[in-house]
């Protein structure tokens, strides 16, 4: 989720002597125009896009191309700049050219309702941006009551692709003055996290150092330094806090903020702090990225884009989804466009084509930005798995689902979509003659099933539409594709092919059991419940399991301490037939609970940081291979231990504990 900046805005100024936000605008409210804003021409091709084309974050402000030559402004609202005698701006933009004869764009501010004063202007031949641009505002609007800015595009709006506006600040400098812009760390993790963000110098003073600061709910307060810097006025700086997230499954709220600036506090600690969800998964598997096309039989730029697109979608068929929607335009449009299409179109706000989203994201239709957007895709985890069988009865299609979540997800659009692989009988004047994964039937409809998804419960869903009246050309020829999406932020969390005729095996129980990679004597498939001794002194247990069908589904959520109880959730490959499996953690008969708390160590392998849970004021050592020393903690008081940079290989880890007990376990390191 993106975050605004967090700083104290000021309508009615008297005097001039604290930092003054004056516009702090993302887009993140989802709002165009945003609230006290207002479009002055071409309102339609205005809206607020789940892109970052700009250089920020997800979401940013997006102008869509139409035909003619007009005069568009986006302006703000008024300000009351009594007193000063300037202010500086700072923007992220992205201008898409088109022809290299596209409309000039630019920034003016008047005062009073009066003539617009141009303070910043470009006339593109290409590409401008991604870029940050930072003006010091101090014309004669400057000072007035009633300050307005605008950021306009003037000339023949056909030959601009698109233009991206993002991070609007607006402000009257301070001396000394951080802001937290964003935080970077992803919402959903899968373990181990790094604390990640940007902040950015909003005042006059080059910033050399700063402190930061980071709390997980109420735990305890984690604090980096950061020096060695030379971050000038309205540049920003993107950090990485030395120590890393490790929460249990659930959702939290990570606080982030700073402390100091070359170490004092600043001059305005308004916007030094920001807040995000935070969600520890259950599981996480490969996302396919879905590909959604807008087009049409009657575009050029179509059938330019597609002589590309189509080749590189069949060379990557087996690792995305795509689904293809033909449009009314130009004039007359493709035959095949359906209202169902229609209502995509507006769901992603497209005013042109081609137009191409990539799990949800808008995508510039270049070969290089397809691969970049999928390059892109591939990295980020797939929070939840999807089966799908379909089956055609005449011309009746019938559809399964089932989905597995590894996390709660409330509000989403789950959408099964009916296409055509191939077809030919809307072919009009591009110069195409096939058309590729045509959409035929959304079903139930264009506005998909909204569904609620909790943790580790298999949501199932079945439905059946007659396909007749559609424009199928051969029955013999269809496919179905599956996926859930987020209709706030546009994300796509998962997408599949169904499979026709598929039947999915339900065999859902584990084979062995292992205890610290030991196989479990006495194990049985169908026994559900099983109790494992820890000694005093001794790490908790690593539990992991063996599906009897290796496309099931393990799921292994450990103990946290002793007793406590690790459990395996096993899901047949049709995610549907669900075992589990409880493994009790009990100490030893005879030991004494209180002074033989269990210690935990993970991950293991790790790639240079390892967390010990369990060993407070413990010594902690770190031996290589050959027996050298290579780390070591007289007074280990905190949970992650920072292996340095050091060869892959097996070491020795050993934490002699307050209690006189000494533990002693191998570390592997892959880097």
């Amino acid at each position: 989720m993106k975050k605004v900046y967090v700083l104290l805005l000021f309508v009615a100024l008297s005097g001039v002597t604290f930092g003054q936000g004056f516009i702090v605008e993302d887009f993140s409210s989802g709002m165009m125009p945003p609230a006290g804003w207002s479009i002055d021409g071409l309102p339609a091709q205005w809206s607020v896009s789940a892109t970052n084309d700009a250089g920020g974050e997800v979401p940013e402000a997006k102008f869509t191309y139409v035909s003619g030559t007009y005069v568009t402004r986006l302006i703000s609202y008024e300000m009351d700049l009594t007193g000063l005698t300037e202010v500086q701006l700072t923007f992220r933009h992205f201008y898409d050219d088109y022809t290299g004869t596209g409309p000039k764009a630019g920034v003016a501010t008047r005062s009073h309702n009066g003539a617009w004063n141009i303070v910043w202007e470009i006339s593109p031949t290409s590409n401008v941006g991604p870029e940050q641009i930072d003006l010091t505002i101090n014309n004669s609007d400057v000072g007035e009551s009633e300050f307005q800015i605008c950021f306009y595009l003037d000339g023949n709006m056909y030959n601009i692709d698109y233009w991206y506006l993002d991070d609007i600040l607006l402000l009257n400098q301070l001396n000394l003055d951080a802001s937290m812009t964003s935080i970077t760390t992803p919402t959903y993790i899968n373990g181990p996290e790094d604390v990640t963000g940007q902040i950015m110098n909003i005042g006059i003073t080059t910033i050399t150092s700063f402190d930061i600061d980071w709390q997980v709910n109420n735990g305890p307060i984690q604090s980096t330094f950061i020096d060695g810097l030379s971050i000038d006025a309205l540049d920003t700086y993107n950090f990485t806090c030395d120590q890393q997230i490790s929460v249990p499954i659930g959702t939290y709220t990570l606080n982030v903020w700073i402390n100091k600036v070359n170490g004092v506090k600043d001059d305005d600690q308004s916007g030094d702090s920001l807040s995000k969800p935070l969600i520890r998964v259950s599981n996480v598997i490969p996302k396919k990225p879905c590909y959604e096309e807008f087009t049409s039989s009657t575009c050029a730029p179509c059938a330019n884009f597609n002589a590309g697109f189509v080749p590189w979608c069949f060379t990557n068929e087996d690792d995305i989804t795509l689904i293809k929607y033909q449009m009314s335009w130009p004039a007359p449009g493709d035959p095949y466009y359906t209202e169902e299409g229609g209502v995509r179109r507006t769901f992603y706000g497209v005013n042109g084509v081609p137009n191409l989203f990539c799990n949800g994201s808008d995508v510039p239709t270049t070969m290089t930005a397809v691969q970049s957007s999928f390059n892109a895709a591939v990295l980020q985890p797939g929070l939840m798995d999807i089966v799908a069988s379909h089956h055609l009865n005449g011309t009746e299609m019938s559809v399964d689902v089932a989905v597995l979540p590894f996390a709660d997800f409330t509000g989403m659009m789950l959408q099964v979509i009916v296409f055509e692989y191939i077809t030919t009988g809307n072919v009009m004047t591009n110069g195409e003659t096939e058309f590729e994964h045509v959409m035929m039937k959304m079903m139930p409809d264009a506005n998909g099933t909204t569904i609620n998804l909790e943790d580790r419960v298999t949501f199932s869903w079945s439905d059946q539409e007659d396909l007749a009246g559609t424009n199928v050309e051969e029955w013999d020829d269809l496919g179905v594709i599956v996926f859930v999406q987020d209709p706030a932020s546009k994300i796509i969390y998962q997408s599949v092919y169904s499979l026709e005729d598929a039947t999915y095996n339900t065999e859902a129980r584990l084979d062995e059991l292992f205890v610290d990679g030991i196989a479990m004597a006495g194990f049985d498939p169908d026994v559900f419940n099983y109790d494992v001794e820890v000694s005093g002194g001794v790490l908790i247990p690593e539990i992991t399991g063996d599906p009897m069908d290796p496309n099931a589904t393990v799921i292994v959520v450990p103990a946290i301490e002793v007793p406590g109880t690790t459990t395996i959730d096993v899901f047949a490959e049709d995610l549907t037939a669900h075992s589990l499996y409880e493994i009790d953690l009990i100490f030893a008969v005879g030991q004494d609970e209180k002074s033989n708390e269990a210690m935990r160590v993970y991950p293991n392998p790790t790639t240079g940081t390892i967390y010990i849970m369990g060993a407070e004021h413990a010594r902690v050592s770190l031996y290589s291979p050959s027996g050298t020393l290579v780390k070591f903690v007289e007074d280990f008081n905190g949970s992650s231990f920072n292996i340095p940079d050091v060869s892959n290989g097996v070491y020795m880890l050993r934490v002699e504990r307050t209690n006189g007990t000494v533990i002693q376990k191998k570390i592997v390191v892959v880097k």
